[in-house]
């Protein structure tokens, strides 16, 4: 089995392809429904794309007047574009469709303000109106929810006129900053990071064109990793082990907890056998959170996923979701304050629904490999934002 390519990485590169002025090329990059959305946003700033198989060649280019951007579903390519956006001399509508008009832009408007941009939010949720060019400047920002948004200001603050800081406090999902000042040396950035709580950012530099490799997505990966280890084996190509994607804990999850695991050079195999249960938080890898619950059903004793409260701003709230559907199949599961105690169980047939969450139907999808008899997923369309190929894949899995 073949991992799809990142879709965290794919759209980090599309975004510094677009602030380029000469030509990049991204190879192998996702074709799921968030990477699409931001192929068609950075065409909107003025980008020009040429397709060639599964690769692109990307020439930057900047929008010529007021124009529109459709996010769609992705959060990140809200927050991410939304400071992007605030590099240009126009007012630039950024929307969304479905539950990401009923997810909170945070401190979006405040922030943009802070650095020189004009921002407007429908009572802090989308759309959002921005207007620059910022300036630079000094930003305090609070990534306990989320670490988007700083992603955004990393690409946007170099090529601000001044010279900028970012002080943060409570950060998230570290790896994910990790993958955005990766994609930013790549096109020749530097950005001074003192221990994640001070970013220094010269202003006034250039992105230089790159030569991009998109990487097989872990977080996609994830899921036939669990399925290999609870019930019977699976090897899957195209995985760097040393990726600064954070989803690959996953293999030493795995290994931990007794799985047989052979590491080859771009590939893994995972065999399973008796697992022990285990220990997780989940602050830096929330993505985890539903095939780890999923997992946990097949684990000996009780396991426990700590640091779940930043899950409940998803497409869903994924927590409580999985942990419902899990239920209606026999799944052991209760909280625990900010902690989930899952116990072994073995899932009988049944209907359930991924509410619209990918990830939470790639789960539901595992946790059906390892029932006693078959269960029925309702909703399953929505892993085309991460993985179109998801079922295809899986079909060959259970083959």
């Amino acid at each position: 089995m073949i991992a799809p390519p990142s879709k965290s990485q794919s759209i980090r590169a599309l975004a510094g392809a677009s602030l380029c002025k000469s030509e990049s090329i991204i190879y192998n990059y996702s074709k799921c429904d968030d990477a699409i959305a931001s192929i068609e946003i950075i065409k909107a700033l003025g980008s020009d794309i040429k397709y060639v198989s599964n690769d692109l060649i990307i020439s930057g280019g900047k929008p010529e007047g007021s124009t529109l951007l459709n996010c769609v579903e992705s959060a990140f390519c809200l927050r991410l574009f939304s400071a992007i956006a605030s590099l240009y001399n126009y007012e630039i509508e950024l929307t969304a469709e479905k539950s990401l008009l009923k997810r909170k832009t945070e401190n979006i408007e405040n922030i943009l303000k802070t650095i020189g941009a004009e921002c407007k939010t429908d009572n802090g949720y989308p759309p959002i109106k921005v207007k620059g060019p910022i300036k630079g400047g000094n930003i305090k920002i609070d990534c306990s929810k989320s670490s988007q948004l700083l992603s955004g200001l990393l690409f946007s603050l170099p090529l601000a006129m001044n010279d900028s800081t970012i002080e943060v406090t409570n950060l998230k999902s570290r790896p994910y900053i990790d993958l955005t000042l990766e994609t930013l040396s790549k096109f020749g950035i530097i950005i001074q990071n003192d221990k994640y709580e001070l970013f220094k950012i010269k202003g006034g530099q250039n992105y230089h064109s790159a030569k991009i490799n998109i990487e097989g997505d872990w977080s996609c990966a994830s899921n036939f990793l669990v399925a290999g280890a609870i019930n019977g084996e699976v090897t899957i190509t195209n995985l760097n082990h040393y990726s600064f994607q954070g989803d690959k804990v996953i293999v030493d999850i795995l290994k931990d907890i007794g799985a047989d695991i052979t590491n080859y050079d771009n590939s893994i195999n995972v065999s399973s056998n008796v697992l022990n249960s285990f220990e997780f938080d989940a602050g830096d890898c929330p993505d985890l959170v539903p095939i780890l619950t999923v997992l946990a059903c097949s684990c000996e004793g009780e396991s426990i996923i700590s640091d779940i409260s930043r899950l409940a701003g998803k497409e869903s709230s994924r927590v409580e979701i999985i942990a419902k559907e899990l239920i209606s199949l026999g799944g052991i599961l209760r909280f625990d304050g900010d902690r989930m105690r899952i116990e072994k169980a073995t899932f009988h047939g049944g209907r359930v629904n991924s509410h619209g969450d990918h990830r939470i139907a790639m789960a539901l999808a595992v946790a059906g490999l390892n029932g006693s008899a078959p269960i029925t997923i309702e909703n399953t369309e929505c892993v085309s934002k991460s993985y179109p190929g998801f079922w295809s894949d899986i079909e060959l899995l259970s083959q």
